[in-house]
This record gives C-alpha cells, structure tokens and sequence, in this order.
C-alpha cells in the first residue's frame, strides 16, 4: 500500500504539470526500481507529498494571477484528482489537494466539508474541528450531517459539552433527530447520569412514537447497569412500538439468557420468526440456543432455513450434517458432508464423519474409501485405522459365512492388522485384539492365542486382555495357562471379582473340585453380589451338582441383569429342558442364537436344541 502512494503521487506531479499552462517537464528516463524498505517508502512519501504541496501553491498563485477563468479550471482539476486519491483510500494525498483547494476557493463549504472528512480519517482532528465548524456555522447550525459529525469530533476530541450543544442546537431545529437524540442520551449514559438519559430518550419517543430505537437504548442503558427488570421493560416496549425491530427483540432473549430463563429466550426469538422468517440475526440466535441446550432434533429445521440463507456457512453445514447423522437421516447428512468437502477436500473432520456414517450403515467399502483418505498428520488417522481393521475383519468374515474361507478380504484384512501392528506402537494391543477377535470367530483358537501372546508383555495389556487371552487357553483345553494368567490378575488385584469367578467357573465347566470352585465363585459373589455373570456361574453350579430350584433362582437373577448374555440364555434353555419346559428352554435358546457370534458358539447351541428336541414330548408345548 505504501509504495502504490509512492508511484500515485509519481502520476500526480505529473499530472499536475499541464494545469494552468506551465511547462511540462521532461521526463528522464526511471531506473529499475529494486525492493524498497518501508523506512525508504515512507521517506519517498514525504518527499513526493512536499513536491506536489510545492507544485499546487505555485499552480494556484499562477492560477490567480491569470484571473477567475483559470481559478476554476485549476479549481476543477484539482476536485477531481482529489476525489482520485479518496477512492484510492490515499487520505494523505487527498488532504495535501484540499488543502490548497481551499485557499483558491474560500467559500466553498461543500470542499471543506469533504477535507474536513478527509481529515478525521487520518486523525487530524483538530484541522477538521475547526473546518466543520465553519460549515455548521454557515448552514445556520441546521446542518444535521456536518452538525453530527462535528459533534462526533468534539466528543473524541474530549470536548464533551460542546459536542452536547450541538446535539441539543439540531434537536431544537429537528426534534425528530434520532442519531442527534440517541447520542446526546448515549453521553449522558456514559457519564452515568442515567436518569438524564432516561428522560431524554423518553422524550424523543414520545415525539416520535412508531420508532422502537429509543426505549431500547433505554434498555442498553439499564442493561449496563445490570437492571435486568427494567432493562426488559424497555426492551419489550420498544418492540411494541416496532415489531419487527430485532435488535430489541436480540437484547430481550439475551437477557433471558443472562438470567437462565432460557424457555422464554427461546420463545421470544420463536415467536418473532414466525413473522419475520427471513431475519438471520435471530435464526443465528435461536441455532446457538437451540444447539446449547442439545434439542438436536427440534433445531435442524431453523439449522436447515439458516443454512439455505447462510450457503458458504461451512460451520453450520458441519453441524447439519452431524444433526442428519444422529437422527439417522443417513442420505442427507451424506450429501452435506459430501458438498462440505468440495470445499475442503483434505479436511481430516469430514473425511471422518463420512467414513463413519458409511460405517453406521454397513456400506463398508465406501467408509473404508474415506477413513483411508485421512492423513497420517492427522489426530483422526489412529482410530480411523482401527476402523478400517474392524470393517475389513468384519468383511473377511463374511466371506468365510460364504463359504470363501481366506478370500480376499482375509488377505487384505491380515495384511492392513499386521502393517499397523508395526506402524502404531502404542496401539499394537488394540489391533492385536482385532486379529484375534478375528481368528477366534473362525474357530482358529491357535491363531488368536498366537496374536495376543506376542504382545502379552506389552506395557498397555491389561487385566481385561488377559482374561480374553485366558479364555482362549480354555478353549484349547490349555487350562495351567489359563490359570496363571487369571492368578497374575489376583497377585495384582485379590478382590478382583471377576478373576475367583473365571477360577470357579473353569472348574465346574471341567467337572473337577467342585467345592473349591463353589469357594471361588462365593467369594466373586461376596465382591460383586449384583453382577450378572457371577451369579450365572453360581447357577450353573448349582444345576451341576443337582439344586435345579436354585440354579434357576440365580439363573433368572443373571438374565434380568446381562439379558442378551448367549450363556445364560443357554443354560436357562439347558434347565428348563431339564424341568421339561421345553417352551421356556425353546424360547432362551432362539434368543442365545440372535446373539451368537462365532460359528464355535452356534455348534454349541444347535446341539442343545437338539438335546431339547430329542426330550421333548407333544404334552410338553404347554406352559407348566
């Protein structure tokens, strides 16, 4: 910006040079300008500005000597070009040309009005001052732009009383003067003479009655003085003088806010939409709002209007989107996001939030698309590895329901788990998990024991990984591993509820010590008395050693506390059958089979349906 006024003053001292008849100076031919420090650009601006102030004094002397004809033209030239720079934003340059406008045409007010403007924007305040004056003075102090903008100088200038004076000279001329009444109460307000102020602007609106703006300055007035009472009184008559003034109606549901009656807020601004629909300021209002206090499903259509009057809004479509997402309008939100990314196509958020939805939906190999997209710079690019490993573990899986056993998706799937397991050290347990919750869904226990041996010593495997990793063991009959395992949990943890239960539990499934195992599991009872999986270990217990009533009592206790569990659906049918209420056993054994997840646990179940079948006879299918 500086060194365009450099060269603009450059063109203005030449320009200037055809005025008036005075020779043109020839122009020596410009060296190429190097890079100019701002030190040497300023310095080039005050040499540049003395040169055209020295070639304007000798235009205008020139001018005047050679009579009114020239005066004007020079006059004329002079307007221009400095009408020139104001547009230009060049106020410096504009004040040198007025400057010496002024002085060839003393009596123009209309120029010393634009220099006196031209002034104020480069902090000349006193200059303006005393110009301003002169205009206001000359228009009889009717004026009303020259009077409030002279008032405004005073003002900053801290020359509050005469800046007073002029707002009270043109409401005398003009008693209808809102800026001149709004500012004389605004200074009176400022130096806390409230009920001044007060009065003041209740006079104005009384005289002019249909206008709101007064009684809500009123209302700003109280509102900085922490009246709320009368704050809202004045808010609420300023909007029954104008209705659609929203500035009122904003300040009224802010005070609500303020004072946590956020109900009315919100009502407020409701009521007032319903006839000003199109107003943004209070859309804006009422989606903060509405977001705050979490009514996702009542705010997407004020959102939705906001977000077609508001397009290039991207904060605002982000939360549209993620409202669609919520309310499970899976489409819309898609398509947000979508158009979201035209903007950002790198955005790591947005890449997220698709990968997610498409995760929601099942449509995997479209999330798998975008959590890939996310960069490795990115605080989102962990977890959307890992949940590309879970969608690509639940694809292979489905190949092998198919019958595809090891297809590509296994492939793929075994590849991306064991590259993370390498690249995330800090996360290679959470993969670990993965590809053995993968492998044990196969019935390939070997090779989900192997997974989690190797990171078994890893600072982040807990107690509950080793529980999985135990029971892993159990399945392949390795029960001395299982069982050191889960007592490394007791030697850190001795009330560990669930560590006696699993001990307890393991031996009853073996059929060995079953009183040192009724030891474990009382003692996991005496822990964790409402848990649910201990109290379907002491049931089944129970029914091992023949107390059917009991194992039932526990086993009701259990399902009303973990119902989808498939065990203890399973030995509710396996008791029931054993009571002959094959109706009840069917009914647990249909639910464990909804919640089956291996193909391990549904061989499991199919053979007590078959147990269940084989004993049931045709009096059986009704309710005992």
């Amino acid at each position: 910006m500086l060194k365009t006024r450099v060269i603009y003053l450059i063109v203005l001292i030449l320009g200037l040079s055809g005025c008036a008849q005075v020779k043109t100076v020839k122009k020596s031919p410009q060296k190429k300008s190097a890079h100019l420090t701002k030190e040497q650009i300023e310095k080039l601006n005050k040499q540049a500005m003395e040169r055209v102030s020295k070639r304007l004094e000798e235009l205008s002397i020139a001018a005047k000597a050679s009579g009114p004809d020239k005066v004007r033209f020079l006059a004329s030239d002079m307007y221009l070009k400095a009408s020139a720079a104001l547009m230009e934003g060049d106020y410096h340059t504009a004040n040198v040309i007025f400057k010496h406008l002024v002085t060839l045409d003393p009596k123009d007010n209309f120029i010393k009005q634009k220099y006196a403007v031209s002034l104020i924007r480069t902090g000349n305040l006193e200059q303006s001052e005393s110009l301003l004056f002169d205009v206001f003075k000359a228009s009889d102090e009717k004026n009303s732009k020259v009077g409030l903008v002279l008032a405004g100088v005073y003002s900053s200038l801290g020359k509050t009383e005469k800046s007073r004076n002029v707002y009270r000279t043109l409401l005398s001329h003009n008693p209808k003067n809102e800026e001149a009444c709004i500012f004389l109460g605004k200074s009176y307000a400022l130096e806390k003479k409230t009920t001044k102020a007060v009065k003041l602007l209740n006079k104005c609106a009384k005289r002019d009655s249909k206008k709101g703006i007064y009684h809500y300055y009123i209302g700003k007035i109280y509102v900085d003085i922490k009246n709320y009472k009368k704050a809202k009184y004045y808010f609420k008559q300023s909007i029954k003088a104008q209705k659609d003034f929203s500035q009122a109606i904003m300040a009224l549901g802010l005070i609500y806010e303020e004072l946590e009656q956020l109900n009315l807020a919100e009502k407020t601004y409701k009521r007032y939409l319903k006839k000003n629909p199109n107003d943004t300021l209070i859309l804006s209002r009422l989606v903060q709002l509405m977001f705050m206090r979490e009514e996702f499903t009542e705010v997407i259509e004020y959102a939705e209007r906001l977000s077609d009057y508001e397009p290039d809004n991207l904060n605002l479509k982000v939360k549209l989107g993620i409202l669609y997402t919520d309310i499970k309008k899976y489409k819309s939100a898609i398509e947000i996001f979508k158009e979201l990314l035209v903007h950002a196509p790198d955005n790591d958020k947005i890449l997220y939030y698709l990968g997610a939805i498409y995760q929601e939906i099942a449509e995997y190999e479209d999330a798998i698309t975008y959590f890939a997209k996310i960069s490795d710079q990115s605080g989102l690019y962990q977890d959307s590895s890992l949940q590309i490993a879970q969608m690509l573990s639940a694809l292979a899986k489905n190949e092998n329901i198919n019958e595809q056993k090891e297809g590509p998706y296994h492939e793929k799937f075994v590849s991306f788990v064991d590259s993370k397991i390498k690249e995330f050290e800090a996360f290679k347990v959470d993969f670990s998990i993965i590809k053995a919750s993968y492998f044990e869904s196969l019935d390939e226990h070997p090779e989900a024991i192997e997974a989690l041996e190797v990171v078994s010593s890893d600072k982040s495997f807990n107690d509950e990984h080793r529980f999985y990793l135990a029971a892993l063991y159990e399945k392949e009959q390795s029960y001395a591993k299982a069982t050191a395992l889960v007592e490394q949990v007791l030697k850190n943890d001795p009330k560990n509820a669930h560590a006696w239960n699993f001990l307890g539990y393991s031996l009853i499934e073996r059929g060995e010590k079953m009183d040192k195992a009724y030891e474990y599991i009382k003692k996991a009872i005496n822990l964790s008395p409402e848990d649910g999986y201990i109290r379907d270990s002491l049931g089944w217990y129970y029914f091992k050693v023949g107390k059917v009533n009991k194992a039932l009592n526990e086993l009701k206790l259990a399902i009303k506390t973990v119902p989808q569990d498939i065990s203890i659906n399973k030995h509710l049918a396996i008791v029931y059958t054993h009571l002959k209420n094959f109706k009840k056993a069917q009914k647990y054994i249909e639910r464990a089979l909804v919640e089956v997840q291996t193909e391990s646990e549904r061989r499991e179940l199919i053979e007590v349906l078959k147990d269940l079948e084989k004993n049931r006879v045709p009096a059986s299918f009704e309710s005992k």
